[in-house]
């Protein structure tokens, strides 16, 4: 039985009837209430369910041998859910357990020093001399860097035992694989087509610390300041993160994010406005609230967005590369050292869908065919001279 570690804030699941069973990869996805009880978690104890709100461990019948292949996913803290980039890790995961018979174990912990806890107990499991499970650690947040680093040649002696760690630029002095997606292209593309929606911009980023953040942000900025279009709106672009540290501004409050909002107010030329999140789940929030109250046009991150104020999408197709590296590693062949996966190689695209007549005919008169894969090729161009 293998357990999903996540915390809804004031939430048990006990009583509950909505906790999800996959009997198919033999694993049970549940919560798990504070720090304390990560000893439990490692050993896989059984436990009670209290009026205090306990969650009850029991073991599943359809569980698969415990013999075969392991995935385990760390996330960022409270990164699973956010309909965006760790969602697409586990859908990604998911698909490739269904397709190659594998379990699958996913970590999204409430803080990052529980993360790291996760990590380490991890780790030291695989590193183990007795065991005698095939297992791969994927690792999906660059908060644990450093930890991630220190600890990769543990696992060297054990040829089962391997590690793959996203949305890092450089490759592992020890075992394991690393995988980046760089979206600076896609973003340049996306700024330079903003005009057609709004002159006015807001372009928001999680924490400058993030390369892949940081690397969005420029790319739209750039891509804001081309000429291919033009219209008799001027523009003007407000841009900013919302936290300082690595790891945060991937979540935010309403109060915050409706400050955040509204602080522009004074540069703005017109009333015709566009939202630019470069924030993980935060994006979520911010496209709520143009939903709710309005003020603002929105560009959909990571995932496609459907509504009446996102008229296109930038996406990282993280999902796929993971089910193909994945399968790189299953199938025997052995995972790239490094891979970098951007605009020219189809991970990353930006995805055209306005919405209602007007804005199709604004689509259909500034970016014609022609010109939109001529700001593609760019685009394309331009990332490569980035990432030199």
């Amino acid at each position: 039985m293998y357990i999903i570690a996540r915390v809804w804030e004031n939430m048990y699941l006990c009583g509950q009837t909505d906790v999800h069973r996959d009997y198919n990869r033999g694993m049970k996805r549940l919560s798990l209430p504070s720090l304390a009880f990560l000893a439990s978690l490692a050993a896989l104890l059984l436990a009670a369910c209290t009026k205090d709100g306990d969650i009850i461990y029991e073991p599943d019948p359809n569980d698969q041998s415990s013999g075969a292949p392991l995935v385990t996913v760390l996330y960022a803290p409270d990164g699973i859910g956010d309909q965006s980039y760790n969602d697409l890790v586990y859908q990604g995961v998911e698909e490739a357990a269904a397709m190659m018979g594998l379990r699958t174990l996913h970590l999204s912990p409430i803080t990052g020093d529980g993360g790291r806890i996760f990590l380490e107990q991890t780790i030291a499991e695989m590193s183990a001399a007795t065991d005698t499970v095939r297992r791969l650690l994927i690792v999906a947040s660059t908060l644990y860097d450093e930890e991630v680093r220190q600890n990769s040649q543990r696992i060297e002696a054990n040829p089962r035992a391997d590690l793959l760690y996203l949305e890092t630029s450089t490759p592992l002095s020890g075992k394991g694989s690393t995988l980046y997606m760089p979206y600076y292209g896609a973003m340049y593309a996306a700024g330079a087509i903003a005009p057609i929606v709004a002159g006015d911009v807001l372009l928001l980023g999680a924490n400058p610390k993030d390369k892949a953040v940081a690397e969005a942000m420029q790319g739209f900025a750039d891509g804001f300041g081309t000429d291919y279009i033009t219209t008799d709106d001027e523009k003007v672009l407000v841009s900013g993160y919302i936290a300082e540290e690595n790891g945060d501004g991937f979540s935010v409050a309403d109060s915050t994010a409706l400050r955040i909002m509204a602080e522009p107010e004074e540069e703005w030329e017109s009333s015709n406005r566009l939202l630019m999140p470069v924030c993980g789940g935060a994006a979520n929030t911010f496209f709520r609230l143009t939903e709710l109250i309005g003020g603002y046009q929105y560009v959909g991150i990571d995932s496609k967005k459907t509504s009446a104020r996102c008229h296109y999408s930038v996406v990282k197709h993280v999902d796929n590369a993971v089910i193909s590296t994945i399968g790189s590693w299953f199938s025997g062949e052995g995972m790239p050292k490094h891979q970098s996966l951007g605009m020219a190689d189809g991970y990353t695209d930006v995805i055209l869908h306005p919405y209602g007549t007007t804005m199709q005919e604004a689509f259909d008169e500034l970016l014609p065919d022609a010109k939109w894969e001529g700001i593609r090729e760019e685009a394309i161009r331009k990332e490569a001279e980035y990432e030199k």
